[in-house]
């Protein structure tokens, strides 16, 4: 099994602006075919729907979410560098409250909008604890 340790800067205009962002990738032996395992670096924190404290990163072009069929893995078309700007854009968004599944249709106009302020800032803070906690105890080579 392959490895490859990326980090990705949060992107500008999200609560996770130019924090960095650890993540841990596996490739198994019949990868392309499959897609690679990532963990998330955490530090014990969830700051994202999608993101667990745990380090597994829910995203259908993992397998870890159900999604289209356009959506998951495809043998010898997707690449880690699909996954990578995946978790960037799809993940690391500006407004992660609705990566919850059924937020954006359950939670409407005023009050979601509400609800994904107070979870931003939230988000904000545990993205800061998370650099802490990086910078306390750095991943360690495998």
């Amino acid at each position: 099994m392959e490895f490859l340790r990326a980090v990705i800067i949060g992107p500008q205009g999200t609560p996770y602006h130019d924090g960095l962002f650890f993540f841990d990738c596996f490739f198994p032996s019949n990868y392309p075919a499959v897609p690679p395992q990532v963990y998330y670096h955490s530090g014990g924190l969830r700051l994202n729907p999608n993101l667990y404290n745990c380090g597994k990163v829910c995203l259908s072009l993992l397998g870890t979410w159900h999604g289209k069929n356009s959506e998951n893995w495809i043998a010898d078309k997707s690449t880690m560098l699909q996954v990578l700007v995946s978790i960037q854009a799809l993940i690391l968004n500006e407004k992660p409250f609705f990566n919850e599944p059924g937020y954006a249709e359950h939670y409407r106009a005023e009050e979601g909008q509400r609800r994904s302020k107070e979870y931003n800032d939230n988000t904000f803070i545990l993205s800061l604890k998370t650099m802490m906690y990086t910078l306390r105890k750095p991943p360690k080579l495998i």
